[in-house]
């Protein structure tokens, strides 16, 4: 009676191929899963950072120093003072909305753009460090000290004002405000979120 024979040392080592080859699968799997859980938590950080910032707004002064409208440096040139709802000021506003990825704020069109403002100082805003923890009631930038010194503070607020004239009457009515959040993601480069409100002059609201 023939006896039944087992595995021989080739089968089992071409097994164990096949199995690595499974488990590496499953590992890289792992790791874009980590990267994504990671970029939502950054996303949703930096959601609500642009949501605090945009409340606190809503209680300054129309006048404050903060919500002035101002036009970034050369070479970009002034913005003009006033903002109606046509095309051509819709295309100024909007090419801050959709940044690409590299670390100076880019818009589609390849051209770098300057904010008004930002709660830091990287050379990309007019007024640098516009909000600070004494004068901002609000949530302040978390920081990762495991992180190269200047990589710390993890997101940097920016900020735009717009003076919109809503009905053609030659003076604005209110501001929009624009509020941009960035931060750098490991091999994905710069990331950012967006918010933007609406802030009526309130001496116009019986006019």
């Amino acid at each position: 009676r023939r006896h039944d024979r087992g595995f021989s040392l080739i089968e089992a080592m071409v097994a164990s191929v096949i199995m690595l080859i499974g488990l590496l699968g499953l590992a890289g799997l792992q790791v874009i899963g980590m990267r994504a859980n990671n970029i939502g938590k950054r996303m949703s950080q930096a959601s609500l950072l642009a949501q605090d910032l945009a409340q606190n707004m809503q209680i300054w002064a129309y006048a404050d120093n903060r919500l002035q409208s101002g036009g970034p440096p050369a070479p970009n040139g002034a913005r003009t003072t006033l903002y109606h709802l046509n095309s051509s000021d819709g295309t100024a506003i909007s090419k801050y909305w959709d940044l690409k990825s590299a670390q100076q704020p880019t818009a589609q069109g390849n051209t770098t753009l300057t904010f008004d403002y930002s709660d830091a100082s990287t050379g990309w805003e007019t007024v640098p460090n516009a909000i600070t923890a004494t004068n901002y009631q609000g949530v302040m930038s978390p920081v990762d000290t495991s992180l190269p010194l200047a990589e710390q503070t993890i997101f940097t607020r920016y900020w735009n004002v717009f003076n919109v004239d809503l009905v053609n009457a030659g003076s604005a009515q209110g501001k929009l405000v624009q509020i941009v959040v960035r931060w750098k993601e490991p091999n994905f480069g710069w990331r950012s979120v967006t918010n933007s409100f609406f802030k009526y002059d309130p001496t116009q609201f019986n006019q």
